[in-house]
């Protein structure tokens, strides 16, 4: 091929130097004489020349090619046939092409910066949409038919000055409808081919986004995404659904936007990749705008910038200096730096007026030599346009630059533009100690003025901060340096479009005047919203200069937010189980979690707990619980044990979830009831077999007694022996529960139930008021904490066992008079009538008007006889008259019932809390008194904690609630006496909203009489604040002066609690209702210091 240098191709192109040699031909750099241009032409090999069909599609598809007029297409100018066969020309980009820097980044272990990638791709996928739109596809898309070009400034905002041009349209489509390649033989390259390309299928241009997205990852990674050499190595891999590692494994620094849009682009299916071209481009340039400004990351290997300057000048360049009335210098550039000014101390001296002591530079880079003015007085121009003081340009082989009176022409290797004269200076800049200087000449300096542009935009603040889900305002101040008006509006390019609240028309800028464009930006509240600083760019767009590029860029730096979402797989296990607890990080960035369970009463171990769990945003993690019983019972007892788990983040934030264990038994239950039936069925046979046969095993019958006994003696009787074998039976039941259930002291509570509600599992009275625990809680429903339960005098074992006084009612016979008062007295607790003193009679007489005994006297009114036949069998005939003695009216005896479950309670705070709207945990430990949601919104949890110090009562409600509402609203309802009805003088309501407004109202009347809120009313005997908490939660927090607001707060009162969301509503309890005090939930007080 060397012989054909310097031969003229078609009597117009002749032939400079070799560029490069592929599959179809061989690429030159020639001068094309008629317009005085260099060009590339590329002669096709003799076998493609000798096919005619191939000669026809060549007209064609060059044809269709030179129609392609984009800055990102190599132009193809001209094409035909020569005696050297058939060749195209195009157009000459000196830069070389992307293979031949990947290999220069390649062998010196160095990446490609990522910005200068993704300008790569955005241009290459601009070029393709514009070709794809002419319904023309590449088919070939890799680095070696990708050129660079450097250029003198950048063709975009935000860009940098160079230029990735597309080549060799159609070449693969001609090679292929000439079926000149052998069978096997990949038509195209396997790695970059498309999926249904190494299939044979019909094309369209996501096939040669594939193919794209191939080389960005090569780009970024300067690593192949794949290692297939052949279609069916490339086919086999397609078919498994092969997808190679993500960029940011082999290279940390890349983002993950850059890894989503590979992982489009590199889709198997063509339907889920990028549906043009243009989409393609948004992405990237999308991406180009977030890397502006981010921050350093440390890289694992150093990057090489593609307009870095080299140690080594690009070979066979030459520099001609002209100056009038002297001959031509030709310096030889052989350095990679060149200073050229007035001084001597230059490189290159130019003595002359209007030269500056350091006037300009030529530095070598990887694209070819750029131009640097050092700022002198008079300026450097290059083809007549000034440059900008120190903005490096690129300057191509044949350009003219201008310093002073001197004129100097940039050489490429291997051009000859003029036959050399003899008299001309040739020197060759060999090493620093060489220098050149040219003749002087007075010249008057040129001076150019700089266009000033017809429109401006200014920026107040070029970085603002937001939180997700939260807004932020940007000003733009667009200023009309016209004289004519203009209608102009923004386009912002770097964030989503959701994002961004800009004015949806144009806004009129007058002559010479100045508007303000506010735009708002909201970042989502979602886990898929970035953080840290993310670049974008605001760009002017004018109806009076449609052509007009204006932009400014600016930082959005996005903030972090912690949330997450937790539940329970099941709420009630029976022991032993597996609980599985799943926490899901809905926040943007990476978090830790804890995940701890607990149950009060002590009787539970969990093994599994979590101590730190670390998810990044959207990860979930399923941690499994193992719940068992510290005591397992050998019968069973269904004990039940609550317990809590509580997730909390590292950053702020918990839930805590509830639920139930059930304690198993390590005999079923159903033996347990078989061997019951089975002993019961037993001992009757047993008795009847005695009835029966008594005579036989007794010795027959005998006279008897005939006893006499008073009906009230024989009433009294048998209620002692029926209370009597109550609690024979109890004993009895106390004692096999103290066996087989681990009962330490014999009071008919397992320990486990102790713990739950409170009392001494080692004291079998807890209250010392005559009663075991279990009689008070299983027979009597009496409290075993209390030694007086309805505090009327009388303890709960005299009103049992002495008086037979209901010990749940403080006025058993509702008299008027407790039960205490009426024993003091001498009345009888159980007779209304008799509560007063005035009204009652002093003397024991038997007449119709009877005063209480505890004895009645005995009477002979009533006889009982066993008169038995004269025959062997037995009878009993009884006689009794009809006369009796006034007695007393028995009582009944108390039927057990389930064991209620215990008023939630109100402990005491260790100090008062900071109403600052701040949830501290510590200064509410322990659990929260109510948990709720809204029906089916789960997500939307309310936790209410309930405190008591002093004088007041605190209230701090946590709510997860991720619209951001200022009205929404958390409400606090107190049944001050517990006394139900509807709400009363004495109840309260009190209101705070999220934007920190607050309001009461009193309740109206008596519970009694239909009425319900007071609106009007107000107080300032109480205080609260809310305000945001982590994630999505918000926080109330309440004080309230219990002596000065609710002073006859109850021992016992009633609470309901209420959430109010925009579009729904949480309660608790669930079928509460604000106007029925019956339906809250009464809880516990406490008396605190």
């Amino acid at each position: 091929m060397a012989s054909l240098i310097g031969q003229t191709i078609n009597n117009r192109y002749r032939l400079e130097a070799l560029l490069g040699d592929g599959g179809m031909g061989t690429v030159y750099r020639a001068y094309d004489v008629n317009l005085d241009r260099q060009v590339a032409v590329k002669l096709m090999h003799a076998h493609f020349a000798r096919n005619e069909e191939f000669r026809q599609r060549l007209i064609q598809e060059a044809r269709t090619a030179a129609q392609l007029d984009h800055p990102s297409v190599v132009r193809v100018y001209d094409f035909g046939e020569s005696e050297t066969g058939l060749f195209i020309a195009m157009e000459y980009v000196n830069g070389g092409s992307l293979r031949d820097h990947l290999r220069r980044l390649q062998r010196m272990g160095k990446y490609l910066p990522l910005a200068q990638s993704l300008q790569i791709g955005a241009h290459i996928a601009d070029a393709l949409d514009y070709a794809h739109q002419r319904g023309i596809i590449h088919r070939d898309i890799k680095p070696g038919n990708i050129m660079l070009k450097r250029l003198t400034r950048p063709d975009e905002p935000g860009e940098q000055p160079f230029r990735a041009l597309l080549t060799d349209f159609g070449l693969v489509k001609l090679q292929e409808g000439a079926e000149l390649t052998q069978s096997g033989t990949a038509l195209g390259t396997p790695i970059y081919m498309s999926p249904e390309q190494c299939a044979g299928e019909t094309l369209d241009g996501r096939s040669d986004l594939y193919g794209l997205g191939v080389v960005l990852y090569e780009l970024f990674t300067n690593r192949l995404p794949f290692n297939f050499q052949t279609l069916a190595e490339a086919l086999a891999a397609h078919r498994r659904g092969d997808m190679p590692p993500p960029a940011r494994e082999f290279r940390p620094d890349v983002p993950a936007i850059i890894d989503n849009i590979l992982t489009q682009a590199l889709s198997k299916s063509a339907d889920d990749r990028y549906e043009t071209g243009a989409k393609m481009n948004d992405a990237l340039r999308s991406a180009i705008i977030s890397l502006e400004g981010a921050p350093t990351q440390v890289m694992v290997r150093e990057e090489l910038d593609i307009l870095e300057r080299v140690s080594d000048p690009p070979p066979g360049h030459e520099l001609i200096i002209e100056t009038p009335g002297h001959p031509r210098s030709i310096v030889q550039l052989s350095q990679a730096v060149i200073t050229m000014g007035r001084q001597a101390d230059n490189e290159i001296v130019l003595p002359a007026e209007g030269v500056s002591r350091h006037h300009a530079r030529l530095q070598a880079t990887a694209l070819g030599w750029e131009v640097v003015d050092l700022g002198g007085i008079n300026g450097t121009y290059l083809n007549d346009r000034r440059l900008r003081p120190d903005d490096p340009t690129p300057i191509l082989p044949g350009s003219h630059l201008r310093v002073g009176p001197y004129e100097l022409t940039l050489q490429g290797p291997e051009v000859a533009l003029h036959e050399p004269d003899p008299a001309e200076a040739r020197t060759v800049m060999g090493g620093t100690a060489e220098q050149i200087t040219v003749p002087p000449l007075v010249a008057a300096a040129a001076t150019v003025a700089v266009p000033q542009e017809p429109l401006a935009i200014f920026l107040a603040n070029d970085s603002i901060s937001v939180d997700p889900g939260q807004q932020a305002e940007l000003v733009v101040e667009v200023v009309n340096r016209s004289e004519v008006d203009d209608r102009v509006s923004l386009r912002v390019q770097g964030i989503p479009a959701n994002w961004v609240a800009a004015p949806g028309q144009f806004v009129t800028v007058a002559a010479r005047a100045t508007v303000s464009i506010r735009i708002a930006i909201r970042p989502p509240r979602h886990r898929s919203t970035p953080t840290g600083r993310q670049r974008f760019r605001l760009e002017l767009v004018s109806q009076r200069h449609p052509n007009l590029k204006v932009a400014a860029s600016a930082s959005l730096v996005l903030g972090t937010f912690v949330a997450f979402e937790a539940s329970l797989d099941k709420q009630q296990v029976r022991m032993p189980d597996i609980l599985t607890v799943t926490v899901q990080n809905v926040g943007n960035a990476p978090g830790e979690f804890s995940v701890v369970a607990r149950d009060r009463q002590g009787g539970l171990r969990f093994k599994g707990e979590r101590g730190r769990i670390r998810l990044q945003a959207g990860q979930a993690a399923h941690i499994e619980l193992e719940v068992t019983s510290e005591q397992t019972s050998l019968l069973g007892s269904n004990e039940l044990y609550p317990f809590e788990v509580e997730i909390a983040a590292a950053g702020g934030g918990r839930q805590v979830l509830t639920g139930e264990a059930y304690a198993g038994a390590a005999i079923p239950p159903y033996l347990v009831y078989a061997l019951v039936l089975i002993v019961t069925f037993a001992c009757a046979i047993v008795l009847m077999a005695l009835i029966w046969n008594r005579d036989v095993l007794f010795g027959g019958s005998a006279p008897t007694p005939t006893p006499t006994i008073d009906a009230t003696q024989q009433f009294f009787a048998t209620e002692t022996a029926v209370i009597q074998s109550t609690q024979n039976a109890f004993g009895t039941a106390a004692a096999m529960t103290a066996t087989v259930m681990g009962d330490s002291d014999g009071d008919g509570l397992s320990d486990a139930e102790e713990r739950l509600i409170g009392t001494d599992p080692f004291n079998p009275d807890t209250d010392n008021d005559g009663l075991r625990d279990g009689e008070e809680v299983k027979i009597y429903g009496t409290n075993p904490l209390e030694r007086d339960t309805d505090g009327d005098l009388l303890s709960d074992g005299d009103e049992v066992r002495i008086h037979r006084t209901d010990p749940k009612n403080p006025d058993t016979d509702r008299g008027g008079v407790r039960d205490g008062v009426e024993v003091d007295r001498g009345t009888n607790p159980l007779d209304p009538t008799d509560d007063f003193p005035a009204t009652a009679t002093g003397t024991a007489t038997t007449g119709p008007t009877a005063t209480w005994t505890n004895t009645p006297p005995p009477s002979a009114t009533a006889t009982w006889t066993n008169t038995p036949p004269p025959s062997a069998t037995f009878t009993a005939t009884p006689t009794a008259s009809a006369t009796a003695t006034a007695t007393d009216t028995p009582t009944t005896t108390p039927t057990p019932s389930p064991i209620p479950p215990p008023n939630p309670a109100v402990g005491c705070l260790p100090s008062s809390p900071t109403i600052d709207g701040i949830f501290n945990p510590a200064e509410w430990p322990g659990a929260p008194l109510a948990q709720y949601s809204p029906v089916g919104n789960p997500g939307a949890l309310v936790q209410v904690y309930v405190g008591r110090n002093g004088q007041n009562l605190y209230l701090v409600f946590l709510v997860n609630d991720a619209t951001n509402n200022p009205t929404d609203a958390v409400q606090a309802y107190v049944d001050t006496l517990g006394n139900g009805g509807d709400p009363d003088a004495a109840d309260r309501v009190f209101v705070v909203q999220r934007d920190g407004v607050t309001a009461v109202q009193a309740g109206i009347g008596s519970n009694s009489d239909g009425l319900t809120w007071n609106l009007a009313y107000t107080s300032t005997n109480w205080s609260a604040a809310s305000g945001e908490a982590a994630g999505v939660q918000w926080v109330a927090e309440m004080e309230i002066n219990v002596v000065a607001e609710i002073p006859a707060l109850a021992p016992t009162y009633g609470l309901m609690f209420q959430t109010l969301y925009p579009v729904e509503t949480a309660v608790w309890p669930t079928d509460a209702n604000p106007i029925n005090v019956n339906t809250w939930q009464l809880v516990d007080g406490a008396v605190c210091p």
